[in-house]
C-alpha cells in the first residue's frame, strides 16, 4: 500500500517568510558587483538562509532533521556590525574575522534542542553588536561634521535609526520569549507574525537606502582622532584660536572656497597651510560652530545676497553656485539659519521691495 504524503499547509506567517526570502534574493541581485556593500550580501544571505530553514521547519518538511534556525540568530549581530563597519571604513571583513565572529553559530548548533536558551543568547548577541554599531555610526557623524562641508549629503542617520529599531525589536523579542509559557499559542503566533512583517519592512528599507546612498566619507579612518574633543581646555588657548579665526575666515571668504561643493578640512588645510586638527580647533572656537555648520553659514549668506540682487534666479542654480550639493541640503541649511525656506525668503524680499517702491 502506497504511503500518502500529506500536503504542506502554509500559514499566513509562512507567506511572510516567502516574501521576506524574495526581498533578500532581490536585494542580493541589486547588491551584486558592488564591492562597497559586500557585507550587505553576507547579511542578506544569512537572512535568506534563516527564512529558508524557517519555512522547512514550520511546514514540517524538515521535521525529522536537526533544528537550525535558533543557532542562525547568533550571526545577525556580527554581520550587522561588519556591514556598518564597511560603510564607515570602506573595508570588508576578511575571512578570518568573519569566521571568528560567526563561530557561535556552529558552537550552539548542537544545542538547539534547547531553543529558548539559544534564542536568548542570539538576542543578547544582537543587542551587544548593534550597540557597538550605533557607537561607530555616532563617531562617524561626529567626524564628518568636523571635516566635511557636505556632511548632510554623506550622513547615514537613517542607518542609526534603523539600528535603533532593530534594538527595540530585539528587546521586545526577549519579552516574547520569556512570556511563551504564560500566553496562549494563538497570541504568540500573532505576535510572531507581526514581528516577521516588521523585520521584512526594515530589511526592505535597508536595501533601498543602501542602493540610493550616493556617496560616503572615504577618509574616516584618517580623521577618526577628531571624534575626541580636539579643543584645548585652557581658556587662553581658546582666546588664541578666536584671534586666529579672522585670518582663516578672510581666506575662505576672499577666495570663495565655500563654493567648492565638497570642500573638506583637508582642502582648507592645503589652502591655509594650517594643520587639520589646529584648523578644526580654530573654526570651532572662532565661529562657535563645527566645520560643516560654518561653511554652510557662508553659503547661506552668499545665497541670501544672490536672492536679494537676482530675484529672477533659479533657486537650484543658486544653491549649486554657492556650494550646496543638493536642493534638500540647501533648503535645510537655509531654513535653519534664516528661519524660512528660500522660497519664503524670496516672497518676503519681493513684498518688501514692492512696499518700498509704493512708498517712493
Amino acid at each position: 500500500m502506497d504511503t500518502l504524503i500529506s500536503p504542506v499547509t502554509l500559514l499566513p506567517v509562512n507567506l511572510v517568510h516567502i516574501v521576506y526570502l524574495a526581498v533578500c534574493l532581490f536585494g542580493l541581485l541589486l547588491a551584486s558587483g558592488n564591492q562597497r556593500i559586500s557585507s550587505l550580501r553576507i547579511l542578506l544571505s544569512l537572512v535568506a538562509l534563516l527564512m529558508t530553514f524557517n519555512l522547512l521547519e514550520e511546514t514540517g518538511i524538515s521535521r525529522n532533521l536537526h533544528l537550525v534556525t535558533p543557532a542562525l540568530l547568533l550571526g545577525f549581530g556580527p554581520v550587522f556590525y561588519w556591514f556598518c563597519n564597511q560603510l564607515v571604513y570602506n573595508k570588508a571583513p576578511d575571512t578570518r574575522q568573519l569566521a571568528m565572529h560567526l563561530s557561535p553559530i556552529l558552537l550552539t548548533l548542537p544545542f538547539t534542542h534547547w531553543p529558548q536558551i539559544v534564542i536568548a543568547l542570539g538576542s543578547v548577541s544582537q543587542i551587544i553588536y548593534l550597540s557597538l554599531a550605533m557607537n561607530l555610526l555616532h563617531r562617524y557623524h561626529k567626524v564628518i561634521k568636523q571635516t566635511s562641508s557636505n556632511a548632510a549629503d554623506i550622513s547615514i542617520h537613517w542607518m542609526t535609526g534603523l539600528l535603533a529599531m532593530f534594538l527595540v525589536m530585539m528587546l521586545q523579542d526577549l519579552v516574547r520569549l520569556n512570556l511563551q509559557p504564560f500566553l496562549a499559542h494563538e497570541w504568540l503566533q500573532r505576535w510572531y507574525f507581526i514581528n516577521i512583517s516588521i523585520y521584512t519592512g526594515l530589511i526592505s528599507y535597508l536595501i533601498i537606502m543602501v542602493i540610493r546612498q550616493p556617496q560616503l566619507f572615504n577618509q574616516f579612518s584618517e580623521f577618526e582622532y577628531l571624534s575626541n574633543d580636539p579643543q584645548p581646555e585652557k581658556t587662553t588657548d581658546n582666546r588664541e584660536a578666536q584671534s586666529l579665526f579672522p585670518q582663516v575666515d578672510k581666506i575662505i571668504r576672499d577666495r570663495q572656497l565655500y563654493q567648492q561643493p565638497r570642500l573638506s578640512l583637508r582642502d582648507l588645510s592645503t589652502e591655509t597651510g594650517i594643520q587639520e586638527k589646529t584648523l578644526s580647533w580654530i573654526i570651532n572656537q572662532g565661529s562657535q560652530k563645527n566645520f560643516s555648520e560654518y561653511i554652510n553659514q557662508l553659503r547661506v549668506d552668499a545665497a541670501c545676497v544672490e536672492l536679494t540682487t537676482n530675484q529672477s534666479g533659479n533657486l537650484l542654480d543658486i544653491a549649486y553656485a554657492v556650494g550646496f550639493g543638493s536642493k534638500s541640503t540647501f533648503n535645510s541649511a537655509f531654513k535653519k539659519q534664516t528661519g524660512m525656506t528660500p522660497s519664503q525668503f524670496c516672497k518676503k524680499n519681493a513684498a518688501q521691495n514692492a512696499f518700498q517702491g509704493a512708498e517712493s
